[in-house]
């Protein structure tokens, strides 16, 4: 079936997705942590949705309509490589070696690890407790269904983006370990976050396709 995605006013948690002949549906993005981690899986396994059908609820979580904005995660991936061309700044880089060992550089990785993923959830359950000041989810009527990408291009195009910023979060934080170098855990951190962003990416606004988890007829 076809689908418009569209965003939930000021709220990067959830989507909403108007079917084809089937009304409004809310999406949670947020919902499974493996997705979050493997945001591909967004597209292998079904999703619950709930369905709207409250027009007042649904007018008080749309998104104002604005213009397509021409900057989309290529520029976040620009963003990305002038990070990289900060690091070639060997010069100014070696201030911020800390003499410590590989292990105390470990802890303190796993450190900063720990309090990323706890703010990415505080933030997450943020947006939850937003979204239930105007809709109640565990009181709407539920269904199952696949979110298919919006293109093979856009498949390759996203698998670039994701596999550019893990390459460089994971080389970043082994360099942190290996010479005890602050920026380069800093430059990791922000890595990791975009990851955190992106992961909602395989989701986005427009045109799309989507197969109810009872239909057993192929959609396009």
């Amino acid at each position: 079936m076809k689908c418009e995605i569209q965003r939930v006013n000021k709220n990067i948690r959830y989507r909403i997705l108007s079917i084809n002949n089937n009304g409004y549906y809310l999406v949670d993005m947020g919902q499974s942590l493996w997705k979050i981690l493997f945001p591909f899986l967004f597209w292998i396994f079904p999703h619950t949705v709930y369905k709207i059908d409250d027009e007042d609820m649904l007018r008080n979580i749309q998104a104002p309509e604005l213009k397509q904005a021409k900057t989309n995660y290529f520029s976040i991936l620009g963003a990305g490589i002038s990070i990289l061309l900060a690091n070639l700044l060997r010069p100014l880089m070696d201030y911020f070696n800390i003499q410590s060992s590989t292990l105390v550089n470990s802890i303190i990785l796993i450190v900063v690890l720990i309090i990323a993923f706890l703010l990415r959830f505080y933030i997450s359950n943020m947006n939850k407790k937003n979204l239930y000041k105007v809709a109640k989810t565990e009181q709407l009527s539920t269904d199952r269904l696949w979110i298919r990408p919006k293109s093979t291009k856009y498949c390759f195009q996203y698998l670039f983006f994701y596999l550019f910023f893990l390459g460089f979060t994971l080389i970043s934080f082994v360099a942190f370990i290996e010479y005890g170098n602050v920026m380069m855990l800093f430059f990791a951190t922000v890595f990791l976050f975009l990851l955190f962003i992106g992961s909602g990416m395989t989701v986005i606004d427009g045109n799309t396709t989507v197969k109810f988890k009872d239909d057993k007829k192929a959609v396009g």
